[in-house]
């Protein structure tokens, strides 16, 4: 290894999926100083680290498709859906969205749905009477479960099983390292929600209910199989990144605030003035998405790297929005109080997530109302928050000291 080169490629080489897991962000700043485009065997990617180049491979869809391929997503949710297509197809599935997820629909329509769900689980939480609750399992994801549960129109559908489904769909989405037993649990799943949704979507064409799930199937003319074979997949991608990223997100935001001193009593002293503010930051310091995968069919060349014709790229939005370039010296620190900008957790590009104002508006209320009802919250030093994943990451713990 007499050279830089050989050095990098070396350390690429070596980082295994568990390594990723566990903490990739040691791993992007180093290859953002000196390696920003590798190539990462354990999952079949080359990575891009840098905002700038992150964000042309998913602004440049005739060099970067999203048509991956292999593909860890069509193989899990179907095709098409709203992930892997470019083009009229992409511009037909997120045009179905679009009606139900709008800002001003969401403020409107949606938030009243959300409100008395997060007051449902405050209420729970406080009459329990304890010193110390977990809240990803009792607050966080339930919240989110819930609320997209709703208004997707799955009400009759219990929050456990809504949770398995996201657990086993996330197994099967980011198996870039084609585990056989990830993906056999996934797709045991996916055949599990075709089969219960059926009478479902049966109904809903019958009786068209004003839900997201019933809105996409009257957004489509022909028989019942073919509305759901569009439909479908594009519902899968929503039961995963619907339960995912604003349960997720809300925990990450709150770990930044209460381990970084005086951001939570920042936030108490203000939440709802300063709740968007603290929710932006939590979503850039910890993104809940890692990454935007697309597929260079002809090749490409990024910050001097070529890139081999057919090699599959991740454009890391997790690294982007560490960015030292864009973010400052401090990139890696929480900070409630950073000049408001731009942050890529949404993605980038035209397969900017159609569902961010609904995530946000689930995160704003879950932390907002927490910090109102529980100003005096604190980590339990006894059960410190553990943190993984490196497409999905977020705390698979988060035990808390109420403080009255």
């Amino acid at each position: 290894m007499s050279s830089s080169v050989s050095v990098r490629k070396v350390v690429a080489a070596e980082v295994s999926v568990a390594d990723l897991d566990a903490d990739p962000y040691p791993l992007y700043a180093y290859w953002r100083q000196s390696a920003p485009v590798v190539q990462v065997p354990a999952v079949g990617l080359w990575f891009v680290t840098r905002w700038d180049d992150a964000e042309r491979v998913c602004t440049t869809p005739e060099v970067f498709s999203a048509a991956v391929s292999p593909s860890p997503l069509d193989r899990t949710f179907g095709h098409p859906n709203i992930l892997t297509a470019d083009g009229a197809l992409h511009k037909r599935l997120r045009d179905m969205l679009l009606p139900s997820f709008r800002p001003v629909v969401v403020e409107r329509d949606l938030k009243p749905v959300i409100e008395p769900i997060v007051d449902e689980q405050l209420a729970q939480i406080a009459c329990q009477g304890l010193a110390t609750v977990e809240l990803m399992e009792q607050y966080f994801e339930p919240i989110s479960v819930r609320s997209l549960g709703t208004v997707l129109g799955l009400g009759e559908i219990d929050v456990g099983t809504l949770r398995r489904w996201f657990a086993m769909l996330a197994d099967g989405a980011t198996n870039f390292e084609r585990d056989p037993e990830k993906q056999a649990g996934a797709d045991l799943v996916a055949a599990e929600i075709d089969e219960t949704l059926r009478p479902l979507f049966e109904r809903m064409l019958q009786n068209h209910d004003g839900s997201v799930i019933s809105t996409l199937l009257h957004a489509v003319d022909g028989p019942l199989d073919e509305r759901i074979s569009l439909v479908m997949p594009t519902l899968k991608v929503i039961l995963l990144g619907g339960l995912q990223e604003p349960g997720h997100g809300a925990g990450s935001t709150l770990v930044g605030l209460l381990t970084h001193p005086g951001q939570w009593d920042a936030l108490v002293a203000d939440p709802r003035g300063r709740v968007s503010a603290a929710i932006e930051e939590g979503l850039r310091w910890i993104s809940p998405i890692g990454a935007q995968e697309r597929h260079a069919a002809h090749g490409a060349e990024i910050a001097g790297a070529k890139v081999p014709p057919g090699a599959n790229v991740a454009a890391i939005v997790a690294s982007a929005n560490r960015d030292r370039a864009v973010w400052g010296e401090f990139a890696d620190e929480f900070d409630l109080f950073r000049p408001a900008r731009r942050n890529a957790a949404f993605g980038f590009g035209k397969h900017f997530c159609v569902g961010h104002a609904f995530s946000r508006v689930q995160l704003q209320l879950a932390l907002s109302r927490l910090a109102e009802r529980f100003p005096k919250m604190s980590i339990d030093s006894d059960r410190p928050p553990r943190i993984t994943g490196w497409e999905f990451r977020a705390p698979r713990n988060l035990d808390v000291r109420l403080g009255g």
